[in-house]
């Protein structure tokens, strides 16, 4: 379903609205790359330490969304609650949810992120090839009220398939939450033309297969009967880009820097406004700011 628009000779906007890779790998190719690379080799968000303020971080942001849940659910009786966390990483929303007294089940392709963040979670994972393990769910008629998918839409060869598969998972009262990097954004696009950056910097390859945007992941989730409760977004970190001294694509040096920044400021926001914090990025959503962003679905009726 892809338009004639095209970003460069590897990325076109699709008629959801989003980009996306115009030759994407094969399914072996994938699996090969996340079951014995992708954690191991610390790629993209992952970790072999991190600090306390860093863990408190994490936790806030899975507890933005936990009210939400709660908010959409209009009750705090979480008796019975399951989570499916589809692609879990590092296990820190399968911890968040059981210590809440929900079942939760997280599927992923290795155990090395669980098993070296949060080992506590490894009786509730599964591993190996992530889409097999669906269809076996699906086989067996589980059924989930929160599907969790956190920067996972991006590196599947096939969202809306996934999409699909999710809805199979699901009750009529199923929320599925997700979060996927807001790429060609607003400022993105502003850093290029001021010539602040040289490049689309965001594009990521192979990792990320799809670029999303607000209208793009909605648009794609409508089409599958998925309708959009809620979205929000989180600290702009791009930001930084337009300050030349702390602009971290043309000095790497300054990047560890920024993220702690973006870091301590997520941290004393949340400590400072509470729930109010959802009604802020929710607005900046709205208007296309924000460095992720985190849509709430729930089926169509």
């Amino acid at each position: 379903m892809n338009s004639e628009t095209v970003i460069n000779q590897s990325i076109i906007k699709n008629n959801y609205g989003y980009y996306e890779v115009r030759n994407k790998p094969r399914e072996s190719e994938l699996n090969e790359y996340y079951s014995k690379k992708y954690y191991q080799d610390e790629k993209g968000n992952y970790s072999h330490f991190y600090n306390e303020n860093d863990l408190k971080y994490f936790s806030n942001k899975i507890e933005q969304k936990f009210w939400i849940i709660e908010d959409l659910f209009k009750t705090k009786n979480h008796d019975g609650k399951k989570l499916l966390d589809i692609g879990c990483g590092e296990g820190f929303t399968l911890k968040y949810f059981s210590e809440r007294n929900w079942e939760v089940l997280g599927l992923d392709y290795s155990n090395f992120g669980c098993g070296n963040i949060n080992p506590q979670v490894l009786p509730n994972l599964k591993t190996g090839d992530i889409y097999q393990t669906i269809l076996q769910l699906i086989k067996d008629k589980e059924k989930f009220d929160v599907i969790w998918l956190s920067n996972i839409l991006e590196h599947v060869i096939d969202p809306k398939k996934l999409l699909e598969d999710c809805k199979s998972l699901s009750n009529e009262n199923t929320v599925l939450v997700i979060q996927v990097p807001n790429d060609f954004s607003i400022i993105q696009n502003n850093l290029l033309e001021t010539k602040k950056v040289e490049s689309e910097f965001w594009v990521a390859l192979p990792d990320h297969l799809s670029y999303f945007n607000a209208e793009g992941l909605n648009n794609l989730c409508s089409h599958v009967n998925w309708g959009n409760h809620k979205m929000i977004t989180d600290f702009p970190i791009d930001l930084f880009l337009m300050n030349d001294s702390s602009n971290y694509i043309k000095d790497k040096s300054t990047g560890k820097n920024a993220n702690n920044a973006r870091i301590e400021f997520e941290n004393l926001f949340h400590e400072q406004a509470g729930k109010k914090i959802n009604d802020v990025y929710e607005s900046m959503a709205s208007v296309g700011l924000g460095r992720q962003i985190t849509g709430f679905y729930k089926m169509k009726i």
